[in-house]
């Protein structure tokens, strides 16, 4: 089968969602990047940020289910349509400080004085540095599943083996094969065999493999939370950190996730200074799509509380 155009597969999906999301670029003047956002639906203000080897359209399934909220999708720097910040990830303190400024960035970029945030996996990791830094920007988190700098059990091993020098040249031919088991390996196997992601997603998600450079940015540039030799302490969220936290952090998690299950999931939330756990039985790496009407709901309950003072 032949590799659409992103802007082609990305609307097919968009249809059959029954959305249709406006695009718009945001400059980042301190990560020093211009992103790309999609906007669903209007009402309160809710960034989302993706994992990884994806874009913000990963959310899109979710973001439909709730109208009610200005849905802002992000594609993280590198990934989807939005540019790499030049030599910003040579670094983990360089990292570090790209995940610290990105969504007080973005939120300036749109005239927002704060929002909510929905994460998950390696979006996580921008996510919790970002309302550390700047706790008066982000009202309300929602955590879909594992997030990169909680404590983890186990992850596949392209995740710890270190990229090739040779990789940023270089787009590996994804097919619909290879991402299956991309996403198999990345927890995300209850959902590939129900056909919960589907083939819909699943054409998307092998256009912006094989079309932009996402592949080889994340590759190259993530921080890498485990390693051949175990956790890399380096991008585990201190107890400090967490504790500057303060935007009130609901975590819908899987029972089945891959990188860490209910104990991992009870850990991160005890550091957190306010969090409520909800555990999705059957759910693996990505619950809002094992289980896309209960996390529907979760969101919408968790966002509906007050917005804690700033």
């Amino acid at each position: 089968m032949a590799v659409l155009p992103l802007a082609e597969a990305e609307q097919q999906y968009f249809d059959s969602l029954g959305i249709e999301p406006f695009e718009r670029f945001v400059d980042l003047a301190n990560v020093g990047a211009r992103v790309r956002v999609l906007e669903i639906g209007t009402g309160s203000p809710v960034v989302f940020v993706h994992g990884g080897m994806v874009a913000g359209a990963s959310w899109a399934g979710l973001a439909a289910s709730l109208p009610d909220h200005r849905c802002i999708l992000l594609d993280r720097p590198g990934c989807g349509g939005s540019d790499m910040p030049a030599g910003a990830f040579a670094t983990i303190e360089e990292k570090e400080r790209v995940a610290d400024e990105l969504l007080a960035d973005l939120l300036d970029g749109l005239d927002l004085p704060s929002a909510s945030v929905v994460s998950t996996s390696l979006g996580g990791w921008y996510s919790f540095r970002s309302a550390a830094a700047h706790p008066d920007r982000i009202d309300r988190i929602v955590a879909m599943g594992f997030q990169v700098g909680a404590s983890i059990q186990a992850a596949p091993l392209i995740m710890r083996v270190p990229a090739p020098r040779w990789i940023p040249r270089f787009r590996p031919p994804v097919g619909r094969r290879m991402a299956r088991s991309m996403l198999r390996q990345s927890g995300m196997k209850s959902a590939i065999d129900s056909g919960k992601f589907n083939e819909m997603m699943l054409t998307w998600m092998v256009s912006l493999l094989r079309t932009t450079d996402t592949m080889p940015n994340e590759m190259t540039t993530a921080p890498r939370p485990i390693g051949l030799r175990g956790p890399n302490a380096a991008t585990m969220h201190s107890p400090e950190l967490l504790a500057r936290v303060t935007a009130p952090t609901h975590l819908f998690w899987g029972d089945d996730d891959l990188f860490g299950g209910e104990t991992v999931a009870r850990e991160f939330a005890a550091a957190l200074p306010d969090a409520s756990v909800e555990m999705v039985p059957g759910a693996g790496h990505a619950p809002w799509i094992d289980a896309p009407v209960a996390a529907a709901d979760a969101v919408r309950r968790h966002l509906a509380g007050p917005s804690p003072s700033h």
